[in-house]
This record gives C-alpha cells, structure tokens and sequence, in this order.
C-alpha cells in the first residue's frame, strides 16, 4: 500500500514539475488572470447601471409646459442626457401615451447599434414615462394641475413601499466582486483543459506514456497520479488567483471563506477530471487545446463567470442550473455576496462531486497510453 501511494505521488509531483517548465501554461497560470482581474474589474466596477447612465436623449414636445419640464427631470434622474434634436446618430425612438397640449411627447435616445444594454434603455424610458402618467393621475385626483407637479414630494404619503437588496452586498455584485470569482474559476478550466489536456497528449505523441506503461506500475496508478497531478496545477491557480484577489484588488470573500475554499476544491476535482478526458479523446494537440478552449468559453459564458447571471435572459438563468461552472459561481456568489449559510450550498458540492466521480470513471476507461 505504501508503493502504491509512493508511485502515485512520484508521477503527479513529476507531472506539476514539467507542467510548470511549460511556459504558456505559466502565461495562464500566472499573467493572465491579474490582467484580466485589471481591466474586466474596472470597466464593470460601477455596476451595469453605471455603464448606460450617459444615454442621450431628445425630447419632442408641441409645447414647453410642466408636464414636459418633469418629464426631463424624470429621464435625468434615470440617467439620460438631455441632447440637441439636431444630432445625425441613429435613432431609437418610445412614444407612450404622455402628451401635453392634447398631443404626445416623444423622447427618442441615440443607439449606435442595438446592444445588449438597449433594453435596459427602454425599461428606463418606460419608468420615466409611468412615472410622470402616475404623477398626473395623483394630480388630477387631488385637483391639482400640472404646474404643481413639484409640489407632490410634499404631499402626506398613505402608503410607502421600501425596496431593499437582499444580501450581504446590498446589490448585484459588479467590478471585482464578480471579476474576481469568475475569472478564477475560468482561468482554472482553461488551465486544465488546455495545458492539461495537450501536455497528456503531447506525452502520448511523444511515448512517454508508453515507457510509463512498461515501468513497474498498474495502469490505476498511472492514472490517478495524472488525476492528482491536474489536481495540484488546480490548486496552484486557484491560490494564486485568490491571493492576488485579496492581496491587490482587495476581494473581500466574507465569513464562509473555509466553505469557498471547499466549492473551489469540488471545481478543482472536476476540472481535473475533465482535462484528463479531453487529453485522453484527443487525436492531436491542436485538437485538444481547440476543444479545452471551446468547452471552457461555453461554461463561463453560461455559468454566469464572464457577467452576472440576473443580468442575462431567463434562459441562461435557467441554463445555469445545468452547468458545473454554474453550480461553482452560484455557490460563491451566495456564500460571498448574499452571506447564506454554508449549509445551502451542499447541493451545489454534491453535485460538483457527483460529476467529477462519473467524469473521472470516464477518463480512466478512456485513457490510452498510445
């Protein structure tokens, strides 16, 4: 029992050994994710709503009377710019049902292109919109007209409605406490479906494997010592991308951080699993690297590591349920940004453990020393 272990551990030291000699696995491993920590943190770190609060817009009324004044202030508090109507810029006009004079005000806002945040533009206009329709139907009950609409903030309220985050962010998490996170465990996957994934199958090429075989050792021992090897290349980008986390971007991973630590193990343990069975199916290195690289895009996008996942279409929200990555990045994001109890993420770990076990059985039947 005692070779055994021996004979593991010797093939997974020498594996994290020339892992590391490989100089664009130590490109991923250790340039790359503070880079993207850098850029991706900042350009997100004030939230999605900072990113379109530059919006410019044209107001066309028949008239410039109170109803359309509160309106611009209305679409100013909603983060819209006032512009000149003469501007050429493409149009994206919202007429609604607010007139003035009898006749409708029509607010149109610039759009290059329509983009992702183009609907997050008409939820804003449309908020403005009911809000000055529910202002004027306050006023009209009171027996107010629209001159005294500014007068409303001082009316006694009957009924208050508060609105407030759950969490222990108070908000969706932006900047680095979403880059942060999400870069890790995509960096983790790229490191081991990539690099992990060829250097198998560069050892294959190249007979390495072979003279393995031949060697004094069963084709277990073999096998879990690349499983522990990957293991450890895991571990290795998950501290180091935490550290620098911590230490530089000062990523604040809350109370539940020896429960994080576990999750990021569970997604370490799949990952190895994975890379061992990209490295296996291979046919050559351009091969796995190409379907390493594919396999790690779909998981992050989908598993919410490149934007938060409440900013994305029901699907997606929906799809994430179905993704290890998901699983992984549901499981911080409640264990960092909403402060829930170690507890609710057990499912989450039971089924990182259930898939890394069948993917793990899977490579070692599909492992091939030529």
């Amino acid at each position: 029992m005692r070779n055994f272990f021996s004979n593991i551990w010797f093939i997974a030291r020498n594996d994290v050994l020339f892992s590391l000699k490989d100089r664009s696995t130590l490109l991923w491993l250790v340039l790359m994710p503070p880079v993207f920590f850098f850029f991706i943190g900042n350009m997100t770190a004030g939230g999605f709503a900072a990113m379109m609060t530059t919006s410019e817009i044209v107001l066309e009324a028949p008239a410039e009377d109170a109803a359309t004044s509160r309106f611009a202030e209305l679409l100013a508090e909603s983060g819209f710019v006032l512009a000149d109507a003469g501007n050429d810029a493409p149009r994206l006009t919202i007429s609604g049902p607010i007139s003035t004079a009898n006749e409708p005000v029509v607010a149109t806002f610039y759009a290059n292109e329509p983009t992702p945040t183009t609907d997050f533009e008409v939820l804003r206009l449309h908020r403005a919109a009911l809000a000055l329709r529910a202002e004027l139907a306050v006023a009209s009950a009171l027996g107010m007209d629209a001159t005294g609409l500014g007068d409303l903030a001082l009316v006694q309220r009957l009924l208050t409605v508060e609105v407030q985050a759950a969490g222990r962010l108070g908000r969706v998490p932006s900047g680095f406490e979403q880059t942060i996170p999400g870069i890790l465990v995509m960096f983790t996957m790229l490191v081991l479906l990539t690099s992990g994934g060829v250097l198998l199958l560069m050892e294959r090429e190249q007979g390495m494997l072979r003279r393995l075989a031949s060697a004094p050792l069963s084709r277990g021992e073999i096998v879990a010592g690349k499983w522990i090897g990957r293991m450890l290349l895991a571990l290795a980008q998950i501290g180091f991308a935490m550290f620098v986390g911590t230490m530089v971007f000062g990523m604040d991973w809350g109370a539940n951080l020896p429960m994080i630590l576990v999750v990021l193990l569970g997604w370490a343990a799949f990952c190895a699993s994975l890379g061992i069975l990209v490295g296996s199916l291979g046919r050559n290195q351009a091969e796995a690297g190409g379907l390493g690289m594919l396999l790690t895009m779909i998981m992050a996008a989908l598993g919410g590591a490149w934007w938060p996942i409440e900013v994305t279409p029901n699907w997606m929200q929906t799809l994430q349920t179905a993704i290890p990555a998901g699983w992984t990045m549901d499981a911080i994001h409640r264990l960092v940004s909403f402060g829930d109890a170690p507890i609710t993420v057990i499912p989450h770990l039971a089924s990182l453990a259930l898939a890394s076990a069948a993917l793990a059985w899977v490579a070692a039947r599909a492992f091939k020393f030529d």
